[in-house]
């Protein structure tokens, strides 16, 4: 995002997979699957509102507009959303990104965090090592380690038991802050530290010409770390997709395979004529929720159709090498193949001109194929290939 700097995307497309249950009619096991999904001891949610409020004894993968961690996770948390609340322990490490981050659990672990406004409260901490981009920070809990902060501009009200880093406009230490390291600071005037701040290892200054040098360096930190966190996003997405849905996943892939014009064909249109009966259902004023609901949506639907597409590529992949070694594809495959052809189109999108077209090409038969694989299974035609045309054996 840019305040006067790029904060990291905050990542929602978990979203897209509240309305899917209702397209998987053909698998049995998978029309009994609900939100959230337990695969083993990990834990998945994703929807507008994606909150956790139980224990889990793995990982948690939440992503959602609203994001809540309100029961103790074991292990990692991964979260991404508009407005992130994590109110309970984390067992290992934090990764989240979002636009609004507030932290009042503990984190046992070490802390990554990307997004618009953080802030860690008072009786919230992070025990390890904590790096932090932002466009505002407000500490006022506690950080066992090193802190590292990229940001607009930074108050410091809590502890830091190492050492102290920031790049900021500006800085401020609050009368309560307490440093057992050094304080090292770039920004182009002066801290505002409170004399009865406790700093033991002292502080340095370096003066940057803010608006020319440093935010080059934190467009390109954020950067970073915004395309790493959407990847990761994405691949929780998939997840759900390859455990949950096993069949329609790779049925939808097949689809791009199986009728590739046809999947281009009905993505283009959908493309280009959702916004149009959106604008046009609004112009009748009695259609005005309607359209609304089509302009939500419309989001929603492209990123259905990105990562139907990447799924293709990955299937592809997977029954290629499966093919070669003479052995069947696991989910496990699938992921793994899903993780590298984002991957690839992440890279493949910074060429310029021809990555980005031969992306929305992509983007365009993956929507098609998963609605003409949507529809199919709606009117229970007999789906044409599904996983075996892939060489998929799902098991």
């Amino acid at each position: 995002m840019r305040t006067h700097l790029l904060s990291p995307l905050p990542i929602v497309c978990a979203a897209l997979c509240l309305g899917w249950p209702a397209l998987a009619d053909e698998d049995a096991a998978t029309s009994a699957v609900s939100w959230p999904v337990m695969v083993d001891e990990d834990y998945f949610s994703a929807g507008g509102s994606a909150e956790l409020d139980k224990r889990v004894e793995g990982d948690a993968f939440l992503s959602g507009a609203r994001v809540a961690v309100r029961g103790p996770v074991k292990g990692d948390a991964v979260l991404a959303g508009g407005d992130i609340n994590i109110a309970d322990t984390v067992g290992q490490d934090l990764y989240a990104a979002g636009g609004t981050i507030a932290v009042s659990g503990q984190v046992t672990g070490n802390a990554r965090i990307a997004g618009g406004q953080v802030t860690l409260a008072q009786r919230g901490g992070i025990a390890g090592k904590a790096t932090i981009a932002a466009a505002r920070l407000h500490l006022s809990g506690r950080v066992g380690r090193y802190l590292v902060v990229y940001a607009e501009s930074v108050r410091i009200d809590g502890e830091v038991g190492g050492d102290l880093r920031i790049a900021a406009r500006s800085v401020e230490i609050g009368p309560e802050a307490q440093i057992g390291g050094k304080l090292t600071y770039r920004s182009p005037q002066p801290a505002k530290i409170d004399p009865r701040a406790v700093i033991a290892g002292g502080v340095t200054h370096t003066e940057t010409d803010w608006p020319r040098g440093q935010v080059d360096s934190i467009v390109r930190v954020a950067t970073l770390v915004s395309l790493g966190l959407l990847l990761l996003s994405l691949l929780v997405v998939g997840a759900i997709m390859i455990l949950a849905f096993p069949e329609f996943s790779a049925g939808a892939a097949n689809t791009v395979r199986s009728d590739p014009w046809k999947s281009l064909g009905l993505g283009f249109s959908l493309v280009l004529c959702i916004p149009a009966a959106a604008i046009l259902f609004m112009v009748t004023v009695i259609g005005i929720p309607l359209g609304t609901a089509l302009l939500c949506f419309y989001p929603l639907m492209l990123l259905l159709g990105y990562l139907t597409g990447a799924l293709f590529l990955g299937d592809r992949a997977a029954g290629w090498v499966a093919r070669r070694r003479g052995v069947v594809v696991k989910p496990a495959w699938r992921f793994g193949a899903l993780a590298l052809a984002l991957l690839a189109l992440l890279l493949v999108a910074r060429i310029p001109f021809a990555g980005g077209l031969l992306v929305f090409v992509i983007l365009l038969a993956g929507l098609g194929g998963f609605w003409i694989r949507a529809y199919r299974a709606y009117v229970k035609k007999p789906p044409l290939g599904d996983s075996a045309r892939l060489g998929l054996d799902l098991v």
